[in-house]
């Protein structure tokens, strides 16, 4: 009995073994299959020079790269096209190294592209930069402190034909120099405006570009059907391995699916017809949590989300009072807990918690409605005003702007809400043609110069960022001092001191901060949510169990 006993052991643990092989096998990585991502909005642009928004960004990441990207924690940044750099006197000059072997896509549209599929080199990288700035990127000035900007900005008058700062060493080198140090100057290459473009695609084009796009990511253009979806299908010649050596993507494509309302895309996520879902609706929340468990990720997002005044236009121009009045007249914390359960914790200011110079000691806005109306007499409308608020057609800024409509009428402010598009509503921003907007902004680079410099400095009015069309020189000293200054400590306090006059100065309604969220099927392996927010979640290295 007991050899018997032994046997009917050792077959247990060879059966149990060989299970587990057998799991384990299951779980390696496999090839083919469409991942489904839903969008609620068909993305404004392609062209990475000319995109501003994270709808637009999700398709960016997949087609194009940039020389570095950003840890999946938000805890710095890591080599993509270029497998190395190193600053040099003083943090004014950057020196990468590019990885070779690296190429274009070969396909666009089911086209050959005008590039052929050629290798990538340091000139490539040159043309880049200097299109932006011709082509006049709203995000060209991100790097405004590389040596020579403002003459090619300026090439008109000034006769220079070339960055006098980026330099190309020689075919896999490029080089920078900085006018001054600028800390997070790498971090902020690993934004998606700063990918690289084929020269003979971007010249065939013009700015028909925005539909051709051509980049050397892990998938190509295959077909967009405008508010309806984005189909991208793998790029056979993409540059990364897995750990094995085997070629990525694994997936044989990726469609965008736009499906703005938010019942028809849960519905359609419940029948398999959807594999991935950012950005979960909150009625559907709850349910969720519950339904998926561990499938559905979730963690906070460096974001902010704000109403802005439009400060260049009555009744909000020059009076800051009024705007102040509106601040205490949100009760903040209720609206969170009523219409995004929870989800997004108030705010005080503009920089969120994990920025690094996020004050916890600022002095912000309480819910005070007796202090509101007080500021309202004192602004000359003690009964109270109209205006109109415009948000962009996001259920959840509907439900959270009709929350705030009903607060602020107790105090007989008239919100009247409209809703639009993203694209225009993009656009209306930009040239100032709202007087109050909901607007969010999520990190592109960990440095308060993000939020502080790009939102509400007055060189970037419009389209730069500062949407708020705000002003204040203190402030732009302020700003512009924090950016040249080595010394971490005297940064952090000259941000802290500018972000306690811009809420003081109330140019916008300071609401809440983000949280980011990805509910994926069973069936989808491998797919994390990142720190920067689920639009930038890698899928080169994802794969599907179920075709």
């Amino acid at each position: 009995m007991k050899r018997d006993m032994k046997v009917f052991l050792l077959f247990l643990l060879t059966f149990g073994v060989l299970c587990m092989a057998g799991t384990a096998f299951a779980e390696d990585p496999v090839y083919g299959g469409i991942l489904r991502w839903r969008e609620i909005n068909d993305p404004p642009k392609l062209d990475p020079a000319q995109a501003t928004d994270t709808v637009s960004s999700r398709a960016i990441y997949l087609m194009f790269d940039s020389l570095v990207e950003n840890d999946s924690d938000g805890k710095g940044v890591l080599p993509a096209l270029a497998e190395s750099w190193e600053g040099s006197e003083g943090g004014t000059v950057w020196t990468f190294k590019l990885r070779k072997g690296v190429r274009f896509h070969k396909e666009c549209l089911g086209e050959p592209t005008a590039n052929g599929g050629r290798e990538v080199t340091a000139q490539d990288w040159k043309y880049t930069f200097e299109r932006m700035v011709r082509d006049n990127s709203p995000r060209a000035y991100f790097i405004e402190m590389i040596e020579g900007y403002q003459d090619f900005v300026s090439r008109d008058e000034t006769g220079v034909t070339e960055w006098s700062g980026i330099k190309v060493l020689d075919d896999y080198t490029l080089q920078f120099k900085l006018t001054y140090s600028f800390a997070p100057f790498v971090s902020v290459l690993a934004y998606n405006s700063f990918m690289v473009i084929p020269r003979e695609d971007a010249e065939k084009w013009g700015k028909e570009f925005n539909f051709h796009p051509v980049g050397t990511g892990p998938f190509m253009l295959e077909r967009w059907d405008h508010d309806q979806k984005v189909v991208l299908k793998k790029n056979p010649d993409y540059w990364r391995k897995d750990g094995k050596g085997n070629a990525l993507p694994y997936l044989d494509g990726v469609e965008l699916v736009v499906i703005p309302d938010n019942t028809i895309a849960y519905e359609e996520f419940k029948k398999g017809n959807l594999d991935a879902f950012q950005d979960f609706p909150d009625e559907f929340y709850v349910e969720a949590k519950a339904t998926y468990g561990p499938l559905f990720q979730e963690r906070p997002w460096v974001g902010t989300y704000y109403y802005g005044f439009n400060n260049s236009k009555e009744p909000f121009k020059g009076n800051r009072a009024l705007r102040q009045a509106v601040n205490y007249a949100v009760d903040r914390e209720r609206i969170s807990d009523l219409v995004i359960e929870g989800r997004y914790p108030a705010g005080k200011g503009v920089l969120p918690p994990g920025m690094p110079g996020f004050n916890p000691d600022l002095k912000g806005y309480s819910y005070d409605p007796d202090k509101a109306k007080a500021l309202l007499k004192e602004a000359g409308y003690p009964n109270g005003f109209e205006c109109e608020l415009q948000v962009n057609n996001n259920p959840r800024h509907k439900a959270v702007a009709e929350a705030i409509q009903a607060q602020l009428m107790e105090l007989g402010i008239k919100l009247n809400i409209k809703v639009v598009d993203w694209g225009v509503h993009l656009d209306m921003c930009e040239r100032a043609e709202t007087q109050m907007f909901r607007m969010g902004w999520v990190v592109d680079y960990l440095d308060p110069d993000n939020f502080l410099y790009v939102l509400l400095h007055s060189s970037n009015h419009g389209s730069k960022g500062n949407y708020s069309f705000y002003s204040n020189p203190e402030v732009d000293a302020l700003l512009a001092e924090a950016r040249v200054e080595t010394n971490w400590d005297k940064r952090i306090e000259l941000y802290r001191k500018a972000e306690q006059l811009i809420v003081e100065d109330a140019p916008w309604v300071f609401l809440f901060h983000y949280s980011t969220s990805l509910l994926g099927q069973e069936w989808v392996k491998n797919m994390h949510l990142p720190a920067m927010g689920d639009y930038s979640t890698p899928l080169y290295n994802v794969w599907v169990t179920k075709k």
